[in-house]
């Protein structure tokens, strides 16, 4: 019998964290060492395999503690628990040198698997996956500094499904203008509708993706 998988869970959220704690006890392959709200120095004095780490999207500290981790003589291989379902998070486990990103929507079964893959030296980030990411982030980073201010303002707008004539008037600025603005953001994102305006801004991260809506663009 080869030794348990040692788990450590870094979790702000208690019942979270009872959860983990409950679910993994079951399985005889694996131990939690502990459970703890912040990773501090835990990584190195319980000598994880795997550090079950929670994330939210900006959350430096643990994007720091993530990279420490991975980049430290241990062997601990860390992964993301989140709840954020975007490209975005991805884009933070890949700078951070996770393995992989868990969302609270994964079945039980399936988080098992990946601290075994995990534990193991796998990755459930697909090279291709990355390279796209990795791909797209640059596109993104490309076309952010070219966006004015009031761009950024009226794609919003826009994306929230404000018409043309509303945002005018939200602006204080005249509907020939806006107008103006809206053809600046279709040539910037080479896009030739106001729909594929918004689809645009939401593919490069430049606004929340969201099911877009029927709008009144008029």
């Amino acid at each position: 019998m080869s030794d348990p998988i040692r788990i450590l869970i870094v979790e702000k959220q208690q019942f979270v964290a009872d959860a983990l704690v409950a679910l993994l006890g079951l399985d005889p392959g694996m131990v939690v060492v502990g459970s703890v709200p912040h990773s501090t120095q835990s990584a190195q004095d319980l000598k994880p395999d795997v550090v079950i780490m929670d994330f939210r999207l900006n959350d430096k500290m643990a994007v720091d503690a993530a990279r420490a981790i991975t980049q430290a003589s241990s062997e601990a291989k860390v992964i993301f628990l989140t709840s954020d379902e975007t490209d975005n998070v991805l884009l933070a486990a890949i700078d951070a040198g996770a393995s992989a990103v868990l969302y609270m929507s994964t079945a039980a079964s399936e988080v098992i698997d990946a601290i075994r893959v995990v534990a193991d030296g796998g990755s459930l980030i697909p090279p291709h996956t990355i390279a796209t990411l990795l791909t797209n982030r640059r596109r993104t980073d490309g076309v952010r500094p070219t966006l004015t201010s009031r761009e950024r303002e009226i794609l919003h707008l826009m994306a929230a499904g404000t018409s043309s004539r509303q945002i005018a008037t939200s602006l204080g600025i005249s509907y020939v203008t806006v107008r103006s603005h809206i053809r600046n953001l279709s040539a910037k994102l080479a896009a030739h509708s106001k729909l594929e305006v918004v689809a645009r801004g939401q593919q490069l991260d430049l606004v929340a993706k969201q099911p877009l809506l029927e709008m009144a663009f008029a």
